[in-house]
């Protein structure tokens, strides 16, 4: 097979939504939706949800068990501080009369997915926390009207941030029980810079057998398959990657790029036989 150099060609695909799940570890009654994780809990909240018919399906929820957690990444665009929230956080929280039934999960922020720095929480109010007000159903971007839970970077002294970690509180708040994951919503952001041309090669494409990537700058790949699930992820350093292809399915997948300066670069790639 000849191998033939391919230049990779930015494509925008920037949207408000979580993009990957780099790590998670689960507690004391997780399961219910693992066998849809990651994509149950990136892209937008159910559309279907509201106030007292909340989301209950497998392939929207994810359950993170008892003092479990979760780390969302934001790839393709940058969640920034600016008038009012910055983002938000979707749980099944659910409406019966003039009560809720609530689940709820600390939340964390990073701009580089090492250092964390938690938003201020209290146990009574549940002021601070993730999990304490229900969709309404409308627009997820709009926090005045989308319920769920908002956050201003403002309060913790940060100005950006590319990660989310939610933990279920467990026994630290007086709540229904455990925290389940819909979508994390970016309200403020920014689309992410890309790479100039040179800065990224791989060959060849389509490939039957081995993927070589050539990079400037260490980062992560992650391959998605045309409906978006992701299929392979892996931290590279600088240099060239070679990735076996053999046991993939036959098709067209995203190869993605990025790295935590917030640089993002995405093509499409066929995998032959």
């Amino acid at each position: 097979m000849t191998s033939i150099l391919i230049f990779l060609l930015c494509i925008s695909t920037a949207d408000p939504w979580a993009d990957d799940s780099p790590g998670i570890s689960y507690g004391k009654g997780a399961g219910f939706g693992q066998d849809f994780y990651p994509v149950n809990i990136l892209g937008p909240p159910d559309p279907n949800a509201t106030s007292t018919y909340p989301s209950s399906s497998e392939s929207e929820l994810l359950t993170l068990g008892k003092y479990g957690w979760i780390v969302l990444e934001f790839i393709d665009n940058t969640v920034i501080d600016d008038v009012g929230p910055d983002f938000s956080v979707f749980e099944n929280v659910f409406q019966f009369g003039s009560s809720y039934f609530r689940e709820c999960a600390f939340v964390e922020v990073s701009q580089d997915g090492i250092s964390w720095v938690m938003f201020p929480w209290d146990s009574q109010t549940l002021e601070g926390l993730a999990g304490v007000w229900p969709t309404t159903g409308d627009d997820p971007t709009n926090p005045y009207v989308s319920g769920g839970d908002q956050f201003d970077l403002a309060d913790i002294g940060l100005s950006w941030i590319r990660f989310v970690r939610l933990t279920d509180c467990g026994d630290d708040v007086q709540d229904g029980g455990l925290f389940d994951l819909d979508a994390v919503v970016a309200v403020n952001w920014q689309e992410t810079e890309v790479f100039n041309q040179n800065d990224l090669v791989c060959y060849p494409n389509p490939v039957n057998e081995c993927l070589s990537i050539h990079v400037w700058i260490s980062g992560t790949i992650r391959l998605y398959s045309i409906n978006g699930r992701l299929t392979y992820t892996s931290q590279i350093p600088e240099g060239v990657y070679e990735i076996e292809t053999a046991g993939f399915t036959q098709g067209v997948y995203i190869l993605r790029f990025s790295t935590l300066t917030g640089l993002d670069y995405s093509i499409p790639l066929t995998i032959a036989r």
